[in-house]
């Protein structure tokens, strides 16, 4: 294959809640910021949420450095998050297909729903991070569901596993908490 011709433009289309949106620019890279920007625009957190569930490789900084010394921009989304621009148009078709699949299917934004004429808005349950394999499955083991995992955003080869925040899981947290506590205690006094 050779290089681009002058002139010569990539397109993209995809189809998001019904909504069919298109882009012909003169590099993948700019299609790339075109729909990061669409879906920050359409809700940030919701976004955010879903670049960590899927996996979407992401920075603390604003420049990827090439080992020859080359800085490519990230994208930057909040904060100390940017999401890495330096992929080819492949691996950019892979986190396209993993995001709309999630953005659609598994992550819908919570709706209005209405009751006897009161409107309530269906409220987020409140998640809660286990950085530990054992206590996350000590915790799976006495019944509570696994919301999600994903990578630890300090040490990428660690996952964090991810509860919902119930009463009834703060006291097993603290219970299992307390008895690895003693448990080591009653180890180091047997040495």
């Amino acid at each position: 294959m050779g290089g681009i011709e002058m002139g010569e433009t990539h397109a993209f289309e995809m189809n998001v809640n019904g909504e069919t949106i298109k882009w012909e620019e003169k590099s993948y890279a700019q299609i790339f910021r075109n729909f990061w920007a669409y879906f920050m625009e359409k809700d940030l957190q919701k976004t955010i949420d879903i670049i960590e569930l899927v996996g979407v490789r992401t920075s603390e900084s604003e420049y990827f450095i090439a080992k020859n010394g080359g800085k490519k921009k990230n994208i930057f989304v909040k904060d100390n998050l940017w999401v890495y621009t330096h992929l080819t148009p492949q691996a950019m078709d892979k986190v396209y297909a993993k995001f709309i699949k999630s953005w659609e299917e598994h992550y819908e934004t919570p709706k209005l729903q209405t009751l006897d004429d009161d409107v309530q808005l269906t409220e987020k349950p409140k998640l809660k991070n286990i950085y530990r394999k054992s206590l996350a499955m000590d915790l799976i083991r006495m019944g509570h569901d696994l919301h999600h995992t994903m990578r630890n955003r300090d040490n990428r080869k660690y996952q964090v596993f991810v509860f919902e925040e119930t009463p009834k899981f703060i006291s097993d947290l603290l219970y299992i908490t307390e008895r690895d506590r003693v448990n080591k205690r009653y180890k180091n006094a047997n040495k």
